[in-house]
C-alpha cells in the first residue's frame, strides 16, 4: 500500500516542480534578461559543491536503517538517527563557511555588468533554504523514507512549491526585484523542517528509549564516492558553462535541462519510491522475491524510460523555440546538444533500479572504483571537448561517464548480488534501445516540428507519447521474437 502511495506522490510531486521550472525561469528571462537567470542558476549550483561534504551519508543511512526497522530495534534506530543529525549540524557550520566564501569570492570572475553587492547578497539569499534542510529536515527526511513513507515528504515538498510558484509570481508582476523573490522563496522552503517534525512517527524518537550517543555509521565515508560521481554528472556542468562559456550560455543550458532534468526526476523519485521494498526484500535474505521484484521494476523503468525521452527528443525544440519567444539576448537553438543530452539522461534513468538496489544492499565500498572512474571521466572528457565544441562537448563528456557506469552496475550487481549471468538479457536490453532512439534520431533530423502555442504543444505530447509507447512496445516484441529463435538454435 505504501508503495503505492509513494509512487502517486513522486508523481505529483514532479508535476508540481515541473510546472515550478516552466513557470519562474520564464518570467525571470522575461522580466531581468538571460543573464539573471543564468546569474541564479550559477551561483545555485556553486553553492550545491557544498554537497559533496555530504559524502553520500543518505545512502549510507538508508542503508543500516532498514535492518533495525524490519527487526523493530528503537534503540539502534535512534543512534543512527542521532549520529546523522550531528554530522549534519557539523556539515551546516561548513556550510556557512563556504557560502561567505563564494559570496565574496564569485563575484570577482563574472561580467561587470552585475555589482559586488548584487551579486554577494544574492548568493546568501540563496543558501537559506539549503541551510535550513542540513540543520533540520534530512535525517527525518531518511526515517520517513526508510518507513516506505516518502509520501509524506513528497506531499509536504509539493504543497511547499506550489506556495512558492504562487508567491514568487505575485512578487514578479507586484515587486520585481531578483532578491526579494528568492528571499521569500528561502523563507517558505524552510516550512518543510517544520512539518517534517509534524509528521514523523514517534515510535522512532521516543524519550523513553536509550541509544547509543556515540554510534558512528560503519560506512561513513564508503558514501563518498557514490556522491561524488553523483554530484559531477549533475551538477559540474554548469560550473563548466560558467568558466568557459559565460553566463548567457548557462541560460541555454538551463532551459534545455528544464525538460530534460524533470524527466529523471519524474523517474528517479519514482524508482527511489521502490528502493525501502528491496532494502527490506535484501535485508530479510529473500533472494527469488527480490529478483522478481527487481525484473519486473527493471523492465517497466525501461519502458518508461524510452518512452517519455524519445517524446522529449521529438519536442524539445519546438519546446524551447516556444519558451524563449521574443528573447533575442541568447542562441537558444541547439538541436546536437540537445540530442546527446538527452541520451545520456535517458541511460541514467534506465540505469536507476542498478544504482538503488545497489544502495538498498549497502554496497558502497565496493563499487567505489566505477564511482570515481565516473566522475573522472567527465570532468576530463568534458574539460578537453568544452573550449572546442562548447556545449556539446560538455555533452559528450556527460554521455560517455554515463553509459560507462550503466555497464559497470550490471557487471557488478550481476555477479556480487543478484547472481545472475543472463547476458542474452541486456544484449536484448542494448538492442531495443539502439533501435527505438535511431528510429527516433532519424525522425528529429528529417522532419521539424513547429508548434505555435502551448495548447498545441500538449496536443502534440499526447500523439508523441502514444506513438512512442507504440515504438517501444513493437521494438520489445521484436527483441522477444529474437531471443526465443535464439534460444530454440541452441536447443536444436
Amino acid at each position: 500500500m505504501n508503495n503505492r502511495k509513494n509512487f502517486i506522490s513522486a508523481l505529483i510531486y514532479q508535476a508540481v516542480a515541473m510546472i515550478q521550472g516552466l513557470i519562474l525561469p520564464r518570467l525571470i528571462i522575461a522580466t531581468f534578461g538571460s543573464d539573471v537567470n543564468g546569474l541564479v542558476s550559477s551561483i545555485t549550483q556553486f553553492l550545491s559543491f557544498i554537497s559533496l561534504l555530504e559524502g553520500g551519508l543518505g545512502a549510507v543511512v538508508l542503508a543500516e536503517l532498514y535492518r533495525p526497522i524490519e527487526d523493530e530495534d528503537l534503540e539502534k534506530i535512534k543512534s543512527i538517527l542521532y549520529s546523522c543529525k550531528r554530522l549534519f549540524r557539523q556539515l551546516a557550520y561548513i556550510y556557512v563557511a563556504f557560502t561567505i566564501i563564494i559570496a565574496i569570492g564569485y563575484p570577482l570572475f563574472i561580467s561587470k555588468r552585475f555589482s559586488f553587492s548584487f551579486v554577494s547578497s544574492l548568493t546568501l539569499i540563496l543558501s537559506i533554504s539549503t541551510l535550513g534542510q542540513y540543520l533540520f529536515a534530512i535525517s527525518n527526511k531518511l526515517l520517513l523514507q526508510a518507513t516506505q513513507k516518502i509520501y509524506i515528504v513528497n506531499y509536504i515538498c509539493s504543497g511547499t512549491l506550489v506556495l512558492n510558484i504562487l508567491i514568487s509570481v505575485t512578487l514578479i508582476y507586484m515587486y520585481p526585484q531578483i532578491h526579494v523573490i528568492k528571499l521569500f522563496s528561502g523563507l517558505i522552503f524552510l516550512l518543510q523542517p517544520v512539518l517534517f517534525n509534524c509528521f514523523i512517527d514517534k515510535r522512532y524518537i521516543c524519550k523513553g528509549t536509550s541509544f547509543d550517543k556515540k554510534y558512528v555509521l560503519k560506512n561513513r565515508w564508503s558514501g563518498f564516492a557514490q556522491n561524488l560521481a553523483y554530484f559531477i554528472n549533475m551538477n559540474t556542468d554548469i560550473a563548466l558553462v560558467t568558466i568557459f562559456l559565460g553566463i548567457t550560455n548557462v541560460s541555454v543550458y538551463t532551459i534545455y535541462m528544464l525538460a530534460i532534468n524533470a524527466l529523471r526526476q519524474i523517474i528517479s523519485n519514482a524508482a527511489i519510491s521502490y528502493q525501502s521494498a528491496l532494502g527490506k526484500y535484501y535485508a530479510i535474505g529473500n533472494k527469488d522475491d527480490l529478483l522478481k521484484k527487481f525484473e519486473k521494476f527493471e523492465l517497466v523503468t525501461l519502458g518508461i524510460s524510452l518512452v517519455l525521452y524519445c517524446t522529449c527528443l521529438q519536442l524539445i525544440n519546438p519546446f524551447v523555440s516556444l519558451y524563449t519567444k521574443g528573447v533575442t539576448d541568447a542562441d537558444y537553438y541547439q538541436p546536437v546538444f540537445a540530442l546527446i543530452m538527452i541520451l545520456a539522461n535517458m541511460l541514467y534513468c534506465i540505469r536507476e533500479p542498478y544504482r538503488i538496489m545497489i544502495f538498498a544492499a549497502g554496497k558502497f565500498k565496493e563499487t567505489n572504483f566505477g564511482s570515481m572512474v565516473e566522475a573522472g571521466l567527465n570532468i576530463v572528457i568534458s574539460l578537453i571537448l568544452v573550449s572546442i565544441y562548447g556545449l556539446v562537448g560538455i555533452a559528450i563528456g556527460t554521455l560517455i561517464a554515463i553509459l560507462y557506469r550503466y555497464i559497470y552496475f550490471i557487471v557488478y550487481l550481476n555477479k556480487s548480488i543478484l547472481k545472475r549471468s543472463t547476458i542474452r538479457r541486456y544484449i536484448k536490453l542494448f538492442f531495443e534501445i539502439i533501435i527505438v532512439y535511431s528510429i527516433n534520431m532519424v525522425y528529429y533530423y528529417k522532419f521539424k516540428i513547429n508548434i505555435a502555442i502551448f495548447l498545441n504543444f500538449g496536443i502534440d505530447g499526447v500523439i508523441t507519447v502514444a506513438a512512442e509507447v507504440v515504438i517501444v512496445l513493437l521494438v520489445y516484441l521484436l527483441g522477444e521474437i529474437i531471443s526465443k529463435l535464439f534460444r530454440i538454435k541452441n536447443i536444436m
